[in-house]
C-alpha cells in the first residue's frame, strides 16, 4: 500500500491512552488532554504526567494531527530516561482496560524475547476488553516487543515513507 494517500474523512472521536514519557500540556501543537497518570515501580501512581523528555508530547502531537476529535489521555511510564519496566507496562495497558479506553498507542517496546511471556497476558486482556494496542514491532532488523505478540497491531517504522501517506 505505499504511496496511497491517508484519507482523513475516517477520523472520529475516540479515546486514546498514550503510554509513554507523558504530556506537556501548554505544548501548542496540543490543545489539551482528558487526564492522565504516571506509573512508576512498586506501585507508584501519581497525578503529574508532565513530560519532561518530550517524546510523549511528540507522539501525542502526531496523534491529535491525525485525529483531532481524540480525546487523548497520558500514561506516562518514562521519567527523566526512555527506559522503564515490563510491569509498569502491563500496568499501563490495564490502567487503559480499566478505565474502557479502547485505544492504547505505544511508540515503545523491548527487543528482549525473553519479557513477551510477560506481557501476553495483558495483551489478552485487553483483546477481551475491546481495547486495541497499538505498538512499535519492528525498527533496523529488530524485533519489538509488545509490538510482535498476536492481538498487537505491529507498527514498522518508515523513515523514507512521507507523514501525509500510509506505507
Amino acid at each position: 500500500m505505499r504511496g496511497v494517500e491517508q484519507d482523513d474523512s475516517y477520523t472520529s472521536s475516540v479515546s486514546i491512552a498514550v503510554v509513554d514519557s507523558g504530556v506537556h500540556v501548554p505544548h501548542p501543537h496540543l490543545p489539551s488532554v482528558a487526564g492522565g497518570v504516571t506509573l512508576g515501580p512498586e506501585g507508584h501512581e501519581s497525578p503529574d504526567f508532565v513530560d519532561r523528555i518530550g517524546h510523549g508530547t511528540a507522539v501525542t502531537a502526531a496523534i491529535h494531527e491525525k485525529a483531532p476529535d481524540s480525546e487523548l489521555w497520558a500514561v506516562k511510564v518514562f521519567k527523566s530516561k526512555l527506559k522503564t519496566s515490563v510491569p509498569v507496562l502491563v500496568r499501563a495497558i490495564d490502567w487503559a482496560i480499566d478505565r474502557k479506553i479502547p485505544l492504547v498507542n505505544m511508540s515503545l517496546g523491548t527487543t528482549n524475547r525473553l519479557r513477551a511471556p510477560e506481557l501476553g497476558p495483558v495483551i489478552e486482556r485487553a483483546f477481551k476488553a475491546g481495547t486495541v494496542v497499538i505498538s512499535a514491532h519492528q525498527h533496523d532488523g529488530a524485533i519489538w516487543y509488545p509490538g510482535a505478540l498476536p492481538g498487537v497491531v505491529g507498527v514498522v517504522a518508515d523513515m523514507d515513507q512521507p507523514r501525509d501517506q500510509l506505507g
